[in-house]
């Protein structure tokens, strides 16, 4: 299933349910990236009882390759602005450096921009995951300086 370059993609969001929660769950990072995301079951548990979360499968034409999960926040002591985040974006261990993180991670944008409408989205990054923070920065997110919970923060700004 690896992706050839210059072939179009088939990445797209889906809302996770009874049909797909069990396959999203068991969907893993490579082990070396455990402590980089927190495990999916724990994210859905988050959009399920606590608001202003909206969790996706992020899927190859008709295989789930990854899961995100955006989050709002409100103003508090551990991040001084609301604010809009990409609090969960991992692809599984089998589906990694084929291509699919960089086209999920358009499509996301491209959802929240058409979806929220917010001028902000926000990502962190642990510091000893360089691919990711690489990534993010391809994708228009920009270092703001700032550390959440000892992590980099990124912003990307949108013109509504």
């Amino acid at each position: 299933m690896k992706l050839l370059r210059g072939e179009p993609t088939m990445i797209h969001l889906k809302e996770i349910d009874q049909s797909n929660y069990r396959a999203c769950i068991a969907l893993q990072p490579a082990a070396s990236q455990k402590d980089f995301v927190s495990p999916n079951w724990y994210s859905l548990l988050e959009s399920i009882f606590e608001e202003q979360r909206q969790a996706f499968a992020i899927y190859h034409e008709d295989v789930m390759v990854g899961f995100i999960l955006f989050s709002y926040y409100t103003a508090d002591e551990e991040y001084p602005k609301d604010s809009w985040w990409i609090e969960r974006f991992m692809i599984g261990q089998d589906f990694q450096q084929q291509g699919f993180g960089r086209q999920a991670m358009a499509v996301a944008i491209s959802w929240f921009n058409e979806q929220v409408q917010a001028q902000e989205l926000r990502i962190s990054s642990v510091f000893e995951n360089k691919i990711a923070e690489t990534l993010y920065e391809k994708m228009g997110f920009v270092k703001t300086g700032e550390q959440v919970n000892g992590e980099t923060v990124l912003l990307r700004k949108f013109d509504l």
